[in-house]
């Protein structure tokens, strides 16, 4: 089999989804063997490290469904996860609604500089009704989600890269 040019020029990349919540990585009756102790995760990132993966994708959740009763905010964590590793990159997931883009643009830049750039981001438009309502969200239609986060991304863009940045969407000012 051959690869396409641009696959044949750029080195496969491997991931890993970090366990930060307690279960519910996948819906099944079948224990699982992984923990969202903050211990566990950090040796996990160093071996996932030692072993050559280059990112590692830390989930958002706000509240319990399908075993994922107890959850690690993100980018707080994906930041535990580069404080240990030097060359592996963390992806935090944002849900746009319950996070302001002022305010992630700042955590993220922050991380971002003190990991020397291992830091990005994951866009979660929302799938799970039940979480934004128990956290005081209104929960939109699928196109509805879709247009804020196109938004929440305009506002982080314009945030990191413009010294005078006004914006003023729909869901966001």
């Amino acid at each position: 089999m051959t690869l396409p040019n641009h696959l044949a020029q750029e080195p496969i990349r491997f991931a890993y989804w970090v366990p930060n919540v307690s279960g519910g990585l996948v819906i099944s009756k079948i224990e699982q063997r992984t923990s969202w102790d903050a211990d566990y995760n950090r040796k996990l990132a160093q071996i996932a490290e030692e072993a050559g993966f280059d990112y590692a994708l830390t989930q958002i959740r706000f509240t319990a469904g399908y075993g994922a009763e107890f959850q690690h905010e993100s980018a707080a964590f994906s930041h535990a996860l580069l404080a240990v590793t030097t060359k592996l990159k963390v992806i935090a997931a944002l849900l746009p609604g319950p996070w302001n883009p002022t305010i992630a643009a700042k955590q993220i830049a922050t991380i971002s500089q003190l990991t020397n750039g291992r830091i990005a981001i994951n866009v979660v438009s929302g799938w799970f009704s039940g979480e934004f309502r128990a956290i005081g969200e209104p929960w939109l239609d699928h196109d509805e989600r879709y247009r804020r986060s196109e938004e929440f991304i305009r506002a982080l863009r314009g945030i990191w890269t413009q010294d005078d940045f006004t914006f003023r969407g729909d869901f966001y000012r």
